[in-house]
């Protein structure tokens, strides 16, 4: 769940607030789209939720904890446009790499953990990336290859970023970031740089996993067609910092695979394009 209560932003030096006073809530396992116009706050919104923006006011928790002042909360995962793989990293180790930070801090296993939250002084680097190798995922598959078979992408596992296309290069991110098993995902215009065949792949497959693990899910675009196939509801920014009470549209068709060929498809498309020009 996620529950912004009065949440007010407002960027250094700006003298308008991008938000004041917004409530917004998200009930566990939801998939929501997010769309407005450009410089709205669909991007901040997420970069307040998952703290690496604070808040000028108001509170943020995510299942049921506070997230604190420009500190990730670690369990809510983020997903770029622009992928964020190190191109010197193979395939595989790119999508490791969520494992290897968590594994340096000794957040492998919070039953490993003194008393008081710190990580043992013993466990190492390499130690926290051997465990995380070693975890079961499947009955066999340590979760990285399962994430890596999972998206199509075990056969470039040793491949480098700039050897791959575009679409592959987000089917690693996004792995890179379930591998880490986040219960909150967020999605930040992850497919708008992709062409339609590979958008409207990685969008199914966006909702087959959702389907599957349950993962309280938002979803910002640009994309209209977008919003309305992914989002079981669509909340809709307007012109800044006016966002209260929040615009919701419900979407009970979204999700499956056939809602784009339906009359309920091009309708709702429709509505959401004139309360986006009213907007």
């Amino acid at each position: 769940m996620i529950d912004l209560h009065a949440l007010t932003f407002t960027f250094p030096n700006q003298p308008a607030a991008l938000f004041e006073a917004f409530d917004w809530r998200v009930e566990r396992g939801e998939f929501w789209s997010v769309i407005g116009a450009s410089g709205c706050g669909k991007s901040t919104l997420l970069h307040l939720i998952v703290g690496v923006r604070a808040a000028s006011a108001g509170t943020i928790t995510v299942n049921g904890e506070s997230v604190p002042r420009k500190k990730n909360r670690g369990k809510t995962g983020l997903v770029l446009q622009e992928y964020g793989l190190l191109p010197w990293a193979t395939v595989r180790e790119n999508v490791e790499l969520g494992l290897r930070i968590r594994g340096f801090y000794g957040q492998n296993d919070r039953r490993r953990q003194t008393a008081d939250g710190r990580p043992h002084p013993e466990r190492s680097l390499e130690r926290s990336v051997a465990e995380s190798k070693d975890t079961a995922v499947g009955g066999r598959q340590s979760a990285v290859e399962f994430w890596l078979e999972r998206f199509g992408v075990a056969s470039l596992a040793n491949k480098y970023p700039a050897q791959i296309s575009g679409g592959q290069r987000q089917r690693v991110a996004i792995a890179r970031t379930l591998v880490l098993e986040p219960d909150v995902l967020l999605m930040d215009e992850p497919f708008s740089a992709l062409d339609a065949p590979t958008r409207e792949d990685l969008e199914q497959l966006t909702l087959d996993l959702q389907n599957e693990t349950g993962t309280t899910t938002v979803f910002v675009t640009h994309n209209i067609e977008e919003a309305v196939f992914l989002g079981r509801k669509i909340l809709v920014l307007g012109a800044p910092p006016h966002h209260s009470p929040p615009r919701v549209v419900e979407n009970a068709g979204a999700g499956r695979a056939a809602y784009r060929d339906e009359a309920a498809f091009a309708e709702q498309t429709r509505r959401l394009r004139e309360i986006l020009k009213g907007e």
